[in-house]
Parts: structure tokens; C-alpha cells; sequence
């Protein structure tokens, strides 16, 4: 029943509004029952001129991928975290069928933890924090994958020349670092950092299916949704990903 309310809202939006993707990018906001700051996360995209932001929910989003009704969005952006959610083969199907479309996406911070019991999930995101299953390196070593609360550490921006990072000078933000996660080899690597308590690789794009999809370990609560460089990315990782050429994207905010 609420997976219908949505869809009848989402139709309802797009049939009354008068709003093309000329003027405004629509992106679609997945998140689940983990607590967090709403009023302050969602004040990010309203921050945004032309972005128009809908939320879901879990489980309403296994199902609404495999509708018609998502390909009314411009983007998606997942700030969820299934760790131990066991996905139905409709279910992966679904979200396979999405990238393979060609569907742009960009996964936040704790989605790096996501559906821990699929293979092929790492796949899509380009990468995977160990929560229960600990990595095992080239030398054998068994690593976990950890995180650590309010660390302060500087991001390195490594190519900004690049839509998503054009223009922008390394960084400082307060936030949740992870360490001991996986990276696939082949992913493009856009932000780093040197901190002992992090991981090396922040950000990348990865390549699934027909889809490109972006990865940015930044946001896990207030700390980073204020910082205006978080901020940045984000608008320019939602235009980079739904635009069908890179090109360049003014960051403005109200």
C-alpha cells in the first residue's frame, strides 16, 4: 500500500508540476530506518537551486525499481544501509536491470556496508566495508573493516579538472572515517586522504552495467551535510551522473 501512495505521488508530480529535466534535475533519495539528522540532511539538497529531491524508503525501493515509475527520475542517490537485508532474485534482478539501462546513481558514506549477504554488490558501488566477513589482503592478512567517529582529516582532490571535482582545492571536514574496506582495482579514483585512521580512496566512479555510479564516503551526520566542499561534490556528483555528457555544472546555492 505505501509502495502505491508513492508511485501515485511521484505521478502526480510530474503530471501537474509543468517541470522538465530542462530546468531541473529530479532525483530520487533512498534511505531506511537508520536514525539521522533528517531536517538537516534534506536541507543539503534544498540548498540546491535546480534540484528537486523525492525520498524512499526501504523496502519500497526493492520493488520500485523494477517499475516504470524510476525512470521518471534523473538520479539516484542511495543513504541506506541494508547490511543484512537478503535480496529476493526479483529483487537483484530489478536492481540489475536498472544499471543496465544505463540509470545514474550515487551512493553515500554507510551504503559502502549494503547488502553484505549479495556477491555482486560490490560490483555495482565499486567497493565494500567488511561488516561481518573480514577481507583477506594479497598478504594474508585478515583485515575488518572499522569506522571511528569525529575525526578531522583533509581530502585530497585528485584531478580537478574533472566535472564532479572541477575547480576544487583539497579540503578539512569533520566526519565518520572507514578503514580496511575494499576498492575495486579499475574504479576511478577521485578523492583521497593520508589520514592513519582512513582508508586511502573517498571517492570514485565506477562502471556497472550502462550505468556510471558515484561513490562519496562523506556524510555521515551534521558535521558534513554543513560543510560546504561536501555540499559541492554532492551537486556536482548528482549533474555529472545524470547529465548524458560531462559537461560543466555552476554550483550555486540558495
Amino acid at each position: 500500500m505505501r509502495l502505491f501512495i508513492f508511485i501515485f505521488s511521484v505521478l502526480c508530480f510530474f503530471k501537474c508540476s509543468g517541470v522538465t529535466p530542462k530546468t531541473q534535475i529530479d532525483v530520487l533519495i533512498v534511505t531506511d530506518d537508520r536514525k539521522f539528522n533528517r531536517e538537516a540532511f534534506f536541507a543539503v539538497f534544498d540548498s540546491f537551486q535546480n534540484i528537486h529531491s523525492t525520498e524512499i524508503s526501504h523496502p519500497e525501493i526493492l520493488d520500485f525499481l523494477g517499475t516504470d515509475s524510476i525512470r521518471s527520475f534523473d538520479a539516484i542517490v542511495f543513504y541506506d544501509m541494508p547490511a543484512e537485508v537478503i535480496l529476493t532474485d526479483t529483487q537483484k534482478q530489478n536492481f540489475l536491470n536498472f544499471f543496465e539501462e544505463g540509470a545514474p546513481a550515487i551512493f553515500l558514506h554507510h551504503s559502502l556496508v549494503s547488502y553484505q549477504q549479495w556477491d555482486q554488490f560490490p560490483e555495482i558501488i565499486g567497493g565494500r566495508y567488511y561488516n561481518n566477513t573480514p577481507l583477506i589482503n594479497e598478504q594474508g592478512d585478515t583485515l575488518q573493516s572499522v569506522y571511528q567517529h569525529d575525526v578531522r582529516y583533509r581530502v585530497n582532490i585528485v584531478d580537478t579538472e574533472h566535472p564532479i571535482t572541477l575547480g576544487m582545492e583539497d579540503f578539512e571536514i569533520l566526519d565518520e572515517v572507514y578503514n580496511h574496506y575494499y576498492v575495486k582495482d579499475d574504479v576511478e579514483v577521485l578523492l583521497t586522504t593520508e589520514h592513519p585512521l582512513s582508508g586511502h580512496e573517498l571517492g570514485w566512479i565506477n562502471t556497472f552495467g550502462n550505468s556510471r555510479i558515484v561513490f562519496l564516503i562523506n556524510g555521515h551526520g551534521e558535521t558534513a551535510y554543513e560543510n560546504p566542499n561536501f555540499r559541492r561534490l554532492l551537486h556536482n556528483a548528482i549533474h555529472w551522473a545524470a547529465s548524458q555528457k560531462e559537461q560543466k555544472f555552476p554550483y550555486q546555492v540558495d
